[in-house]
């Protein structure tokens, strides 16, 4: 079985998507070309609007979990068909797709709030660092994250 999923997110900053990914217990391997999943695809899900089923377990660069075991699956980061950043791919089946969910969150809403995050933090810091302001992170029960931005 595999059930390919799409992740409605559009990464276009890499170190962002890197620290999001450290945070929720991944390393991104940039120029990994393909990521393991359950490696055919049986037809049991609707596959990705524009992207062919033969292209499955194809990437640019790849997250996968810290402490990886063998044939865990793996999340690939593929150029958007636009050109316009990279879009996510995963198997969400079984024991495998279980440990993902885990670590990113149902439908990787954990990996989505912490990529907003260090983006956000991202662009603070570089167009408000100049101006004398200083950017902090808190992380909150619940997974809440607040940013806060302060003159020095």
């Amino acid at each position: 079985m595999s059930h390919i999923v799409d992740v409605h997110m559009k990464a276009r900053d890499l170190d962002a998507l890197a620290e999001a990914g450290d945070r929720c217990g991944f390393t991104l391997n940039l120029g990994q070309q393909s990521h393991t999943w359950f490696g055919r695809f049986v037809g049991d899900t609707v596959p990705p609007p524009d992207r062919s089923p033969r292209d499955f377990g194809q990437c640019d660069h790849a997250l996968r979990l810290k402490d990886h075991r063998a044939g865990d699956y793996e999340i690939g980061v593929v150029q958007a068909l636009d050109g316009d950043g990279f879009d996510l791919r995963w198997d969400t089946w079984g024991a495998s797709g279980r440990r993902l969910i885990d670590a990113a969150g149902p439908e990787m809403n954990r990996l989505r709030q912490q990529y907003s995050a260090a983006v956000i933090s991202a662009r603070a810091r570089k167009k408000l660092a100049p101006k004398g302001f200083t950017t902090t992170r808190e992380d909150l029960p619940g997974g809440r994250i607040r940013l806060r931005l302060r003159r020095r």
